[in-house]
């Protein structure tokens, strides 16, 4: 049996509420969050989920970044440094920072889906 959207919903939250730092990485950030970059991690306001557990957040505006350096992935983390590493997810599209190491990320969803 599928989980429900409550279930859902609750297993969402509890992950952005445990994990709600983002951070940027140059390569894979298998499961201890390897690879960070310099960019500073982002605390941004994480809604609370909805529908069938779904959270996003929009333009996660990162700076300190390796001018012209690689960021393939994001991360989740428990603080703003150091901390526990949460998962990380393939970036699409532009995967550079700019020339001022500066990069955007558009959107983030964080779900709590069973497959």
């Amino acid at each position: 049996m599928a989980f429900t959207d409550a279930a859902l919903i609750a297993g969402t939250n509890g992950i952005t509420a445990a994990f709600p730092y983002v951070s940027l990485h140059s390569a894979d950030p298998g499961t201890t969050g390897t690879n960070e970059t310099t960019a500073s991690r982002i605390l941004p306001t994480w809604p609370a989920a909805s529908g069938t557990g779904d959270a996003t957040v929009s333009t996660l505006n990162f700076t300190g970044g390796t001018a012209s350096g690689a960021c393939t992935y994001v991360g989740l983390w428990s603080a703003a440094s150091g901390g526990t590493f949460g998962g990380g997810f393939p970036l699409s599209g532009n995967q550079t920072f700019n020339a001022s190491g500066q990069y955007t990320v558009n959107t983030l969803t964080v779900n709590a889906q069973a497959n």
